[in-house]
Order: C-alpha cells, then structure tokens, then sequence
C-alpha cells in the first residue's frame, strides 16, 4: 500500500510539475508577445519622425 501511495504521489508531483511548467510558457509566450509589440513601437516612432 505504501509503494502505490509514493507512486501516486510522484504521479502528483509530475502534474504539477508540468502545470508549472505550462503557466512558465504561457508567460513567456507573453512576454515575447509584448518584446515584438515594443520593437514594432520603436519602428513606428522613427518612421513617424520622418513622416
């Protein structure tokens, strides 16, 4: 009974890992989101400035 219940907690220890996991790279995929929008930002505001 031991061995299931350390095996299920692994398998619980695994789940979470990879939900940590998927909410870093959501965020990352955020971030890079938001980097691109800034770049395109600065390449507006220069390309306004010769307008």
């Amino acid at each position: 009974m031991e061995t299931m219940s350390r095996g299920n907690q692994s398998v619980q220890k695994i789940y979470e890992e990879f939900a940590k996991f998927e909410r870093t790279m959501e965020e990352l995929h955020l971030l890079k989101s938001v980097a691109e929008d800034l770049k395109n930002y600065r390449k507006m505001i220069k390309l306004k400035r010769y307008d």
